[in-house]
């Protein structure tokens, strides 16, 4: 019987490519530079696949400063990803339902 650990050492796949920067451990990439299309991967500029920034507001500055206001006001430990596996909050369903009200008044409005 093939031990499972044996395989993952043998072939530790993309990310275990990055293990002389973890210590030992299996590590992410880091990406570095404002959130966008491209950003600098030790030292060079790669395509980024992985964003959730569909409508590129990521660094507009009202943006920015909402999110900031709501990290001081709320702090950071809030449920963060999705409410399948980190939790859902009133928080989260008071903006939802501010959302809906919002769609619906402007479907309204034409």
């Amino acid at each position: 019987m093939a031990d499972i650990f044996e395989k993952v050492i043998k072939n530790m796949g993309p990310l275990g490519s990055h293990i002389k920067e973890a210590h030992g451990y299996f590590t992410f990439p880091k990406l570095e530079g404002d959130i966008g299309p491209t950003m600098v991967f030790n030292g060079r500029e790669k395509l980024n696949w992985s964003l959730n920034n569909y409508l590129g507001l990521a660094n507009h500055p009202e943006v920015r400063k909402a999110d900031a206001d709501a990290a001081a006001q709320y702090g950071l430990a809030y449920p963060m990803g999705a409410r399948l596996m980190s939790g859902n909050s009133t928080y989260h369903e008071q903006l939802e339902n501010e959302l809906a009200a919002f769609v619906v008044k402007k479907i309204q409005s034409y």
